[in-house]
């Protein structure tokens, strides 16, 4: 078994301890040991072909299917279901308003217009929203937020 020095202390300590048994400072782990879950799984992100996801995550989106690239990235997260199903919730109206457009009179297709144009902004953005979250890996990443936790 490897043993290393305590930084605090200079005791003896084994390498696969996390503190010191004398005076209980941290000691820091070897690089390979310090890679953890969330690092995997960004690694896993690079090596997925970003080419694949951004045309997932955007020629569906034209029919109504978004999350397609999330889900590409990671099939486990039920992040890119749930867009998907939020894509049909906002898109299927939309079709049916732009049917029923055609097919009422005067007034009723003048309110359904404004509803249509209401609805497909929303859904655009949601779209658009989607895009970045699949690429940047959060909307709010773009605008240098970070949380506090």
């Amino acid at each position: 078994m490897n043993e290393k020095r305590c930084p605090n202390c200079k005791e003896l300590v084994s390498s696969n301890s996390l503190t010191c048994p004398k005076c209980f400072a941290q000691i820091p782990r070897d690089a390979v040991s310090d890679i953890n879950a969330e690092q995997k799984k960004k690694d896993e992100k690079k090596n997925k072909n970003m080419k694949i996801v951004m045309v997932l995550a955007t020629i569906p989106a034209l029919f109504g299917l978004l999350g397609l690239g999330r889900i590409y990235l990671d099939p486990k997260d039920s992040k890119g279901y749930w867009f998907l199903v939020a894509g049909l919730v906002l898109f299927l109206p939309l079709i049916a308003l732009l049917f029923s457009i055609f097919d009422s009179g005067l007034l009723t297709a003048l309110l359904f217009l404004v509803a249509l144009v209401i609805l497909s902004l929303v859904y655009i953005s949601a779209a658009i929203a989607i895009f970045f979250d699949t690429v940047f890996g959060s909307v709010f990443k773009i605008f240098g937020y970070r949380s506090p936790i």
